[in-house]
């Protein structure tokens, strides 16, 4: 979904010029209303990337995700802002769950994906005012881009530790072990909010907390696991490079001020960057108390998450004594952040390269939120999810059970 784009623009950054300019002249433009336009050639910006769950494929690929006569509309499935500093090379990137509750215009008080179903306009105005981001562009794909581009890399295995399920997103895993994940089956990984385990003869569903949190994590994950994927396949294998291209250019839609040149330029900015210092936050967020299943925003530390991504990588000033300083926390951290953007160890540091669906952590309270911390394997609870050497472990990990390593 909106990691996607990511993995895209890495792509596109290795790839021929030429190629590269007549693919992007494939991609979808839209114009936004509300978008901040940059102040100058080279500045800092911040692009909203969005996972679209519309039905509304075309012939073929409707029939594989449900047409849009059975789920009408389309709601931002995932949403995360990108940070691109392109004169120190950094990247920062920042998830908001798509359950967060913020006022939307016309609305009332409701989940922030909502906004997304009236078009992008009404969402930017959103994110610019409850969050107080300026968004400088804008980008979304759909869940077949995905697809197309966990085949062209020939999928990613994922350990589970028992069976799994979800009914809704028709995940299928019928076998604990390492699995490899591609096309659809990749898609309903990624996508899940009912997930289920069998354990002890029955069926459990994962804690409830962490539906949209825990699924933010299961996106991060595989898309570090797809980098590395790609990064053995695309320079050896022109046909899978093309494919990732392909899959994108056809289904990714911009803005229509986000020129090809500018989105080559963000490949290039996005490869020279540190991929194992890319931090990345999930928006500070507590369970609804009125709202069951949503998310309420915690404003004394959303807004101290917001300047830290919008100060991260900024080239240094000079103080009032003539030396230079850093502004804001741009060296403070150089893998993910955890919950409310606290240096944590969760995950490894290559995930950040590629989470749109992003979040290095859950503000889920109770068991679910400690277990997901820091807690060695060896502790953890069947019910919540965990990681071991930072890779992202679903529910069903029994106390004392050791994870093994997949293939890569």
């Amino acid at each position: 979904m909106a990691n996607v784009v990511v993995l895209a623009m890495l792509a596109l950054g290795a790839s021929a010029y030429g190629y590269v300019q007549w693919r992007l002249g494939q991609v979808n433009r839209v114009a936004v209303q509300g978008l901040t336009p940059a102040t100058k050639p080279g500045a800092p910006i911040t692009v909203l990337a969005v996972g679209s769950d519309t039905r509304n494929l075309g012939k073929g690929a409707s029939a594989i995700f449900g047409g849009a006569e059975s789920v009408s509309g389309q709601r931002s499935d995932t949403l995360m802002l990108i940070r691109i500093v392109p004169a120190t090379s950094s990247v920062a990137i920042l998830s908001v769950p798509r359950d967060l509750l913020v006022p939307i215009a016309g609305m009332g008080t409701t989940r922030i994906n909502a906004a997304f179903n009236s078009g992008p306009d009404l969402l930017v105005s959103t994110i610019e005012q409850d969050l107080g981001i300026d968004l400088n562009h804008f980008m979304v794909v759909d869940f077949y881009s995905f697809t197309q581009i966990s085949d062209a890399i020939g999928g990613v295995y994922q350990y589970f530790p028992a069976p799994a399920r979800d009914l809704y997103s028709d995940l299928s895993v019928p076998k604990a072990g390492c699995v490899l994940l591609k096309g659809s089956q990749a898609l309903a990984f990624v996508r899940s909010r009912e997930y289920q385990y069998y354990l002890d003869g029955s069926w459990q569903y994962q804690l409830v907390p962490e539906s949209d949190l825990a699924r933010i994590q299961r996106q991060q994950d595989f898309i570090k696991l797809a980098i590395k994927k790609a990064e053995h396949v695309a320079p050896t294998n022109p046909v899978a490079l093309n494919g990732v291209i392909a899959g994108v250019a056809g289904s990714l839609t911009v803005d229509d001020n986000f020129s090809s040149s500018q989105l080559l330029s963000l490949a290039s900015v996005l490869r020279h960057a540190d991929a194992a210092g890319i931090p990345e936050w999930t928006y500070p967020t507590v369970n609804s108390t009125e709202v069951p299943g949503a998310l309420d925003p915690v404003p004394s530390e959303d807004q101290q998450m917001v300047q830290q991504f919008l100060s991260y990588g900024l080239p240094p000033v000079k103080t009032a004594g003539g030396t230079a300083g850093t502004t804001g926390p741009a060296a403070t951290t150089s893998t993910a952040a955890v919950g409310i953007g606290r240096p944590g160890s969760l995950a490894a540091p290559a995930q950040a390269v590629l989470t749109a669906w992003l979040g290095a952590g859950t503000e889920a309270t109770g068991a679910s939120a400690s277990a997901l911390a820091t807690t060695p394997p060896s502790e953890v609870a069947p019910d919540a999810s965990s990681f071991s050497d930072g890779q992202y472990i679903p529910p069903g990990l029994q106390p004392g059970q050791v994870a093994p390593k997949c293939p890569t």
